[in-house]
């Protein structure tokens, strides 16, 4: 869910977003896969007048045989 609106930051939206993340890794560690790794990391040009970029977290499972 998006973060943003015209209005600013949608909190809602941020604690969905938490709710929905929570709920598939859990699933998955049900389901026989293990978490192995999470890398966070932020994606942006980097210059003084950069406003816009994108904040990734990546989580890495792999099947438990």
């Amino acid at each position: 869910m998006n973060f943003f609106n015209v209005a600013g930051i949608r909190f809602q939206n941020i604690a969905a977003n938490d709710a929905l993340i929570n709920d598939k890794v859990s699933t998955m560690l049900n389901d026989g896969w293990e978490l192995v790794n999470i890398v966070a990391g932020v994606e942006s040009v980097g210059s003084e007048d950069d406003k816009n970029g994108i904040f990734i977290t990546r989580f890495y499972f792999k099947r438990i045989s």
